[in-house]
């Protein structure tokens, strides 16, 4: 169902943040409480006054900076966060009057149509239907956005990739980073990026921009919520989609780790994944209005992959990997990453054939900047145009969370973002046309248009660059 301009669902979710927004700091229920949960830095909070309260060191440490990233707890940790939040959200609706079954809306921005691209314009407005401004419009959201401007393109958006892997956990060997990320503990930020969070989570969090592009400041834009709503729908439809889709069975992910959130009353809350596994049973109880296979038609990057190649689970192996990091200055750079042929688990195949799945992982990405996002193309001809060479096109790698993952702490080694992309599709492109070199492979980064888009945003590319530590190549 899709909702309109000032839907009363949106009216008084708009009513409710105001009300949350009133509240202290220090109030589990108020807005930069809710928000600090995912992460807080102090220095550079822009809402920070000399009047706020904060909470305890040991209250902070237990709720704040809690967000899970690059990790197998992303999706269920961002449920938990989801369900507090709306249930915080709900009783500050039924406190002003409103209905007793209001429910967090979710932004769907994969239809292949413009429109489902622009933020809906109850988060555009600057006043609401009652004649005050709205709390659901945030002003440094990236230029364009407010106005109506199409948010993110196709590639951006794109689900094929993430609900066609049929895997939930990544591969410890590297390559496949599976559609919910690699098995970790307890983790905050950097590391391997599972599918569904790189495209669309990643993507569209830096596409938005503004307090949407900062894990400290990403939860006080209305939008978040919905954006995220949206990821927590993804989760169950790839669930639904195929019955070999299944969530780990493993203890340390059903129960080993637990987390600490408050509910409407500012009560604690401890949950683990086993309970938010269904929507549709307690403690959750919510069902969202549209869960059928978006691609259930047929996709555009050739076979869905099925069930044989889930049973098979071939282990992938690396066969290549660049030697020198590389600077990525908001300019189109490449690098050739030396092949050789496959002594492993791949040596079946054999040298000059290519293999069942490829993989490129881009690995430590560092950078404090701003977020600028690439593109990254396999094989692309040097100095050719990459919008006439879309065959060749690999992925995005969406800065959302670089700059966390760099900076080093006692839990974390700073060693920056890992993204996976499977080219398989770009590599039978290429054996297509024999323009497949079994010994190399040319990988060529181009930034965002909207990234670069003004002579302001490419010097602050240049002046705080993103370096790529290695790019590896893995045959599965």
């Amino acid at each position: 169902m899709k909702l309109d301009r000032w839907d009363p669902i949106l009216l008084w979710y708009a009513r409710a943040v105001a009300v949350m927004r009133a509240r202290p700091l220090n109030d589990p229920t108020s807005w930069r409480y809710q928000a600090a949960i995912h992460d807080y830095i102090r220095q550079i909070d822009p809402l920070a006054t000399p009047g706020d309260v904060m909470p305890s060191m040991a209250e902070q440490q237990r709720f704040w900076r809690q967000c899970q990233h690059s990790t197998w707890f992303f999706l269920p940790w961002h449920r938990m966060y989801l369900s507090c939040f709306e249930r915080i959200v709900a009783a500050a609706v039924v406190s002003l009057g409103g209905p007793d079954d209001w429910a967090l809306p979710y932004w769907n921005y994969s239809p292949d149509q413009a429109d489902a691209r622009r933020i809906p314009r109850a988060f555009r407005d600057a006043q609401t239907p009652d004649g005050v401004p709205n709390p659901l419009r945030i002003t440094n959201r990236n230029p364009g956005v407010n106005s109506g401007g199409v948010v993110a393109d196709d590639d951006e958006v794109d689900i094929e990739v993430c609900l066609s892997e049929p895997s939930f956990v990544a591969r410890s060997t590297g390559g496949n980073p599976g559609f919910g990320g690699p098995r970790t503990l307890f983790n905050h930020g950097g590391g391997a990026v599972g599918f569904l969070e790189q495209t669309p989570h990643g993507d569209v969090h830096v596409a938005v921009g503004g307090w949407m592009g900062r894990f400290n400041t990403a939860g006080l834009d209305p939008l978040f919520w919905l954006h995220h709503a949206n990821i927590d729908r993804l989760w169950t439809v790839w669930q639904r989609r195929d019955p070999l889709h299944a969530d780990p069975a493993d203890a340390q992910w059903l129960t080993g780790v637990s987390f600490d959130f408050h509910d409407e009353t500012g009560a604690a809350v401890t949950m683990t994944s086993d309970q938010v596994m269904d929507t549709t049973v307690v403690p959750l109880l919510y069902e969202y209005d549209d869960v059928t296979d978006p691609l259930a038609a047929g996709g555009t990057r050739g076979p869905r992959r099925g069930a044989q190649m889930a049973e098979e689970a071939p282990v992938p192996e690396m066969v290549g990997a660049t030697d020198q990091p590389i600077v990525l200055t908001g300019k189109t750079e490449s690098a050739s990453v030396p092949v050789t042929a496959p002594a492993g688990p791949g040596r079946s195949r054999g040298a000059a054939a290519a293999p069942g799945r490829v993989y490129l992982n881009i690995e430590n990405i560092t950078g404090e900047g701003e977020p600028t996002s690439y593109a990254v193309y396999v094989n692309l001809p040097p100095g050719a145009d990459p919008a006439e060479h879309r065959d060749l096109f690999a992925g995005i790698l969406p800065m959302f969370g670089v700059a966390e993952a760099t900076r080093s702490d006692a839990a974390h080694p700073g060693s920056g973002l890992q993204y996976s992309l499977e080219v398989s599709r770009v590599v039978r492109t290429l054996e297509a046309r024999n323009d497949w070199d079994p010994a190399t492979v040319r990988v060529t980064f181009v930034p965002r248009r909207r990234s670069v888009a003004s002579e302001s945003s490419r010097a602050a590319a240049a002046a705080d660059p993103i370096q790529v530590g290695r790019v590896s190549v893995y045959f599965a």
